[in-house]
């Protein structure tokens, strides 16, 4: 009997070194780029980082809007990125297993906030999805693809997950005579004999839910034309033959209030001359919501082969690992964590104090057991 203990306690270790290895080795994967972050900003080897503590029940979670702008500036392209902050933090009550399962339950959570496009655009939809519209006077629409917006008609979307548009600096000046009203329609871009326009294409993911009405009166009855089965037109009220050659605002209005940022930095950057010298062309802009996540990891690192920058006693025997915590702020991207923010911190140990005379008041000295000294003398070596 005493010879099957020592085995099968042997045995529940084994089994639990093996877990922990197993659970290191899931939060490695997962954390891989945020490990090489870490490594890269203090310099260390990330081969010789691991992951020894992480509490999944612990991770607070949230929803960002990015922007992403491409434009090009003659014959150089540029790319600009905003990002907003998260509003709200919230954490799950039922904690996930493991840091995976809590991630890819989070790839399915972003959406974007309600969004009001102003016309004339052309709307599309991804392949996936489809798009279900409401209009004034109780009428709707649902299983559409493509959707033809004309002037003065704005539109709520509402559960997108991104937003794409495509907008050329040449579009007030693409209009030419064939394109006037008189011209005959041709197909779905038939579009442009009502408005007179061109259209900015726009392109959502994820099935949303759009309310479209005229700006100046919400109520007012919107003509529609059906194109096809998962197409539909909404018809402005007239043709706008004064604003063809008049430059246009964006149709969403967070975007042109990122743009006019980066206008005011550009030409404080760049001489007023060379800005109106230079020649702008296509650009895409871009609205993705994205999941945040925000906890804190515990990493060691193997110094065994490391040259300490400390000097270390030669009585005392060299660390082989060394400790570290960390906050993270990072966004999920297919079952991925991108750091945001990185930041060492102290650790946080939990303590519990009480003064002696609490625990002694109701407890007289004659109770004490007394304390025996060994036979042995006792030297204290101190020095008077």
């Amino acid at each position: 009997m005493s010879s099957r203990f020592p085995l099968s306690f042997l045995i529940c270790l084994l089994q639990f070194a093996a877990a922990a290895f197993a659970s290191s080795s899931i939060h490695t994967h997962v954390l891989q780029d945020v490990l090489k972050a870490v490594s890269a900003k203090h310099k260390w080897d990330s081969n010789h980082v691991r992951v020894t503590q992480l509490d999944v029940g612990k991770v607070s979670f949230g929803t960002s809007q990015g922007y992403q702008f491409r434009f090009g500036l003659s014959t150089d392209n540029f790319t600009l990125k905003f990002a907003d902050q998260v509003a709200t933090w919230y954490k799950f009550t039922t904690p996930f297993p493991d840091l995976p399962s809590l991630l890819h339950r989070l790839t399915s959570f972003p959406l974007l906030h309600t969004l009001n496009l102003q016309g004339p655009f052309a709307l599309r939809v991804d392949a996936l999805h489809q798009l279900s519209l409401s209009l004034p006077m109780n009428v709707s629409y649902t299983g559409l693809k493509h959707i033809l917006v004309g002037k003065g008609i704005t539109v709520e979307v509402r559960g997108a997950r991104e937003i794409s548009l495509f907008y050329s600096y040449d579009y007030d000046q693409q209009m030419n005579g064939s394109a006037m009203c008189s011209g005959g329609k041709n197909d779905l871009w038939s579009f442009l004999h009502s408005t007179c326009m061109a259209l900015i294409p726009i392109r959502i993911s994820g099935s949303a839910s759009l309310v479209a009405y005229r700006a100046r009166n919400p109520y007012a009855y919107i003509a529609t034309t059906l194109i096809s089965e998962d197409a539909v037109e909404l018809l402005p009220e007239k043709c706008y033959h004064s604003h063809m050659f008049r430059k246009r605002g964006w149709p969403i209005d967070s975007l042109s209030l990122r743009l006019s940022m980066f206008e005011k930095v550009l030409r404080s950057l760049l001489d007023r001359k060379i800005l109106q010298a230079q020649h702008f062309g296509l650009l895409k802009a871009n609205i993705k919501a994205s999941a945040v996540v925000k906890f804190r990891l515990e990493l060691e690192r193997d110094i065994r082969n490391v040259a300490l920058n400390r000097t270390v006693p030669d009585w005392r025997t060299r660390p082989s690992f060394e400790r570290y915590w960390f906050e993270i702020l990072a966004r999920v991207e297919e079952n991925r964590l991108k750091p945001l923010l990185i930041k060492e911190v102290k650790p946080f140990i939990e303590s519990v104090s009480a003064s002696w005379a609490s625990l002694m008041s109701n407890m007289s000295y004659t109770k004490l057991r007394p304390l025996f000294l060994p036979p042995e003398p006792l030297t204290l070596d101190v020095k008077w």
